[in-house]
């Protein structure tokens, strides 16, 4: 999958809350959207209104408007539908707030924790925290 492929190339990054910029710095939702600019997959245009209306979020955004942002740029599915380049949304605590990329190995995503892009299992923690599923719209056919 060209996302995975893709976001592989963003291992290492350093985390930077609101970052975007492959081997520079990277947040979580930096790397999706990174990921799908690179690829042409999602219409995002980051001087558009529409862009700056999510821009600005905290390190501990706000999950509805989270989901709202997520929802206006991929398309929701069912979890259990999830599968190599979609997107998790994930839960830290009692709100989702997170988001990583489904690949053949586990997950890719910007860890703060560890300060970098990184890729590993997505063991039985991590799929607890699951608690929504997005595709690239341009995959949509491809699933």
């Amino acid at each position: 999958m060209d996302a995975v492929v893709e976001a592989r190339t963003w291992l290492g990054t350093p985390f930077q809350h609101q970052g975007c910029l492959k081997g520079v710095a990277c947040d979580c939702i930096g790397l999706v959207k990174g990921v799908g600019m690179a690829l042409g997959v999602v219409d995002y245009n980051p001087a558009s209104a529409e862009a700056k209306m999510f821009a600005s979020y905290s390190m501990q955004p706000d999950s509805q408007r989270m989901r709202e942002g997520l929802a206006t740029w991929l398309v929701p599915i069912l979890v259990d539908d999830a599968t190599v380049g979609d997107v998790l949304f994930m839960a830290w605590g009692r709100e989702p707030q997170h988001v990583a990329l489904v690949t053949d190995r586990g997950i890719i995503h910007s860890y703060s924790s560890v300060g970098k892009v990184v890729e590993h299992n997505l063991d039985a923690q991590w799929k607890r925290r699951i608690v929504a599923a997005y595709r690239y719209p341009a995959f949509l056919d491809h699933s």
